[in-house]
């Protein structure tokens, strides 16, 4: 039956459905520690259920090429010290400023490392696309009006740009090391279990003894199946039959799909000045993934072919 669906639309399935569980990452990790879990329990859980489900992978695919500094560097880019990051952050600040700050400074940290460690030169059009970004960043940091923002926003702000600037040396070193989305799916998971897990278990302050046992298998099953196993599988998915450049241009809409889930679900309701910085921000990303106006959608596959 995969036989007879066609590539693409093989591509563009993977694209939307990273779309949808990168931006329910972010309201469900909200939501998380809005209520009883802190996020040492929110990285914990997101492990060990992702380790389960990578365990039977890992004598296939472990990348045996990298000495163990740089699979630790690597594992911890887009592991713990990423996702930790990321939800403290928001237990200061909304998931519409989680998903405009993450998302939004992610290509221009990911050309800054290009620069300096591949002496990669960004295009002109993607330097526009930055240069919108970063206006779209600093309406966020201005906006104290929204639902969910209080007076220490800024402190979650910070954490947002360290977790995007992880990911970003993250994605820069796994293409300079030569790191394989398969490798990456199996250590990730399971380099930060052996490191974290002990730590989390003895040393750590918890609140999963507190929280009920809904979130606590909410955060378990959606954290380490979502975007940390199915997510990584969408997403090779996604750039393998529609290329990197259409992948990246979907994935623009998370920070405008994380605000809109989260006003039904958490009542956080952006303001004006969000509501600008996102679509400033979402406007930048599509810049910057190779998207011009009056270029449609569907020929980026070319674009991505060709670059």
């Amino acid at each position: 039956m995969m036989n007879r669906i066609p590539p693409a639309a093989l591509g563009w399935f993977g694209a939307v459905m990273v779309l949808m569980l990168w931006s329910g990452w972010i309201v469900v990790s909200r939501l998380g520690v809005s209520q009883s879990l802190n996020a040492y329990d929110i990285g914990a859980l997101r492990v060990l259920a992702a380790s389960v489900v990578v365990a039977p992978f890992a004598l296939r695919y472990w990348p045996r090429h990298l000495s163990w500094w740089k699979l630790l560097l690597l594992t911890c880019g887009t592991g713990i010290p990423y996702v930790l990051f990321a939800v403290l952050g928001m237990t200061y600040a909304p998931a519409s400023h989680a998903g405009v700050l993450m998302n939004g400074a992610l290509p221009v940290l990911a050309s800054m490392f290009a620069w300096w460690w591949l002496r990669e030169t960004p295009l002109p059009l993607r330097a526009m696309g930055m240069a919108i970004i970063l206006c779209g960043t600093l309406a966020i940091g201005w906006d104290r009006s929204s639902a969910g923002v209080g007076p220490d926003a800024w402190i979650g702000h910070l954490c947002f740009l360290i977790s995007a600037a992880l990911l970003a040396a993250y994605m820069t070193a796994g293409r300079l090391w030569g790191l394989t989305p398969m490798q990456a799916f199996v250590s990730v998971p399971l380099v930060n279990i052996v490191w974290f897990g002990p730590l989390y278990l003895f040393v750590l302050p918890k609140g999963i003894d507190r929280a009920a046992p809904f979130d606590v298998w909410l955060q378990a099953l959606y954290q380490g199946l979502g975007p940390g196993s199915l997510g990584v599988l969408c997403f090779m998915l996604a750039v393998r039959f529609i290329g990197p450049t259409a992948t990246a241009a979907v994935l623009a809409g998370v920070p405008g799909v994380a605000a809109l889930i989260a006003i039904p679900t958490i009542g956080e309701w952006p303001s004006q000045m969000a509501w600008a910085g996102l679509a400033l921000v979402t406007a930048g990303i599509f810049l910057t993934s190779g998207w011009t106006p009056g270029f449609g959608i569907g020929r980026l596959k070319v674009v991505s072919d060709q670059g």
